[in-house]
């Protein structure tokens, strides 16, 4: 049996496509997200020659965090991927795995020419915020593949983030507040010694009852 947390470095286009099916599951979640443009043969015609090693989501970031909470009510939600954990600067998204395929959840705000799109990078800790200048008609897109299902797309990918375009900085973890235990053996120790003297006692004024009543009936 695979590991739940386990997934695929590298798959081709038949896990990509049982990795869809698997969001499909999930219409509320799959029904509001964009896949990355260079899935888009995969997603039209179900074929493609690439490999992949995730899979790129983008999303209204109004919608982030009812995604997230999607994800955690399907129990495949994981703490140490999401943003919200790792910084206090803003949401930028989160990752988690479904049928061994790790999925990335980008989330987008538009602007006057063009949008905003903030990511996360589980594995370095990064969190970036990139400014893409592009027409906005074209950017997001819902079409109907040859088996006559809604694809949604948009003109962006991972590779697309760069040094010019970009502002990134590893996020500083949230301190959790800490803890202290308090110890109350000695306590108890010391109640249970106290409660046998008193047993104790009560036990020897019984007995020196039972001692005198016993010589009154004899004299």
């Amino acid at each position: 049996m695979a590991n739940k947390n386990a997934y695929y470095l590298d798959f081709t286009v038949e896990k990509f496509l049982a990795g869809k099916e698997l969001l499909k599951s999930m219409p509320m979640f799959f029904n509001r997200i964009y896949f990355c443009k260079k899935y888009a043969n995969a997603l039209w015609y179900g074929e493609s020659k690439k490999h992949f090693s995730n899979i790129a989501l983008l999303a209204d970031a109004e919608i982030i965090e009812d995604l997230r909470e999607i994800i955690r009510n399907n129990f495949l939600y994981i703490k140490d991927w999401d943003s919200i954990n790792n910084t206090k600067d803003g949401d930028y998204g989160f990752s988690f795995i479904a049928g061994n395929i790790k999925f990335i959840v980008m989330s987008y705000d538009e602007i006057e020419n063009g949008y905003i799109i903030k990511s996360y990078d589980a594995e370095s800790g990064e969190c970036r915020t990139t400014t893409l200048e592009t027409n906005k008609k074209f950017f997001l897109d819902t079409s109907i593949n040859s088996n006559g299902e809604f694809v949604r797309t948009c003109l962006f990918d991972l590779e697309d983030i760069n040094g010019t375009n970009s502002k990134n900085f590893i996020a500083e973890k949230k301190v959790e507040p800490t803890m202290a235990i308090y110890e109350n053996k000695g306590y108890i120790v010391a109640s249970t010694r106290y409660f046998l003297i008193f047993m104790i006692i009560v036990l020897a004024i019984v007995w020196v009852l039972y001692a005198i009543m016993k010589i009154s009936t004899l004299t």
